[in-house]
């Protein structure tokens, strides 16, 4: 004899399927959420937070600057406010950039001497300078410090110089490219080398018409001309010249360095460039 399914016994049948149903959903949800914790939790453990970026002083490299493949080296001193100490760092090249870290550097106001050198011949080349101040916060550099790199015109916030170096001799000039700037410098690393000559001419070129000479001048210095660590720096030597030109229209110039010693030896440089 067949046994016969009452209604409510059907019904009960449905509501423990149901409910049994619901348990295995809501352990099946719990298994997820444990899983997708784990693995999250993994993750983190496998997969450390970077560490902060090292913060940076950065002159950067573009279409309107000076080319970077003809970059060679650069330095930059440090002055901070209120202190007569000075701290010397070395670029770091990288692509389209120079930079040097800032994060050793104490709250304050700073200012930060910059020199760049690229080449420009087999015996000479350009030396950029420029004066940039900047602020430290109280706990350290919180971001990067950016700053244009020279266009290499004369009317720019880096000063261009002309720079010729004779290594094997141990003798580096810098003359400004600027026929209004007077500034010169030279580094000898012989003290045998005590006569000293340069000349500068700042020109006026005309297509189609005459040339015309703005202003000239010669300046030799004979024995005693450096300081005791061999090095000449000087800003009122060419300062008729500057005088000279004052506003009149230049857009050549001419530079001719020669250091010799009294026996005869001699170190010669000369460059014409356009303004």
């Amino acid at each position: 004899m067949k046994a016969k399914i009452t209604g409510s016994a059907s019904n009960n049948a449905i509501r423990s399927t149901s409910e049994l149903t619901s348990k295995i959903a809501t352990h099946l949800l719990m298994i997820c959420t444990i899983t997708v914790l784990f693995i999250a939790c993994k993750k983190d453990k496998d997969d450390p937070a970077p560490p902060p970026t090292e913060k940076t002083f950065q002159i950067n490299f573009g279409a309107t600057s000076v080319a970077f493949n003809l970059v060679d080296s650069g330095f930059v001193v440090l002055k901070k406010a209120g202190s007569a100490n000075q701290i010397f760092k070395r670029f770091e090249k990288k692509t389209n950039t120079l930079s040097f870290s800032i994060e050793d550097l104490t709250a304050g106001n700073w200012t930060a001497e910059l020199y760049i050198f690229t080449r420009f011949n087999a015996s000479g080349g350009r030396r950029y300078d420029h004066g940039q101040g900047f602020t430290i916060p109280t706990g350290g550099a919180k971001q990067n410090i950016t700053l244009a790199a020279p266009t290499g015109a004369i009317a720019d916030i880096w000063k261009p110089y002309a720079f010729f170096r004779h290594a094997e001799q141990g003798v580096t000039v810098a003359v400004a490219l600027d026929a209004t700037d007077p500034h010169f410098d030279i580094e000898v690393k012989d003290t045998k080398w005590d006569r000293y000559y340069i000349e500068r001419y700042a020109n006026n070129r005309m297509e189609g018409g005459a040339n015309a000479m703005v202003a000239e001048q010669i300046w030799l210095c004979e024995n005693n001309c450096y300081t005791s660590d061999k090095f000449i720096n000087n800003n009122t030597a060419f300062i008729p010249f500057t005088q000279e030109v004052g506003n009149k229209p230049w857009n050549n110039g001419l530079i001719i360095v020669v250091i010799a010693d009294n026996d005869g030896a001699a170190v010669q440089f000369s460059h014409t460039y356009n303004k």
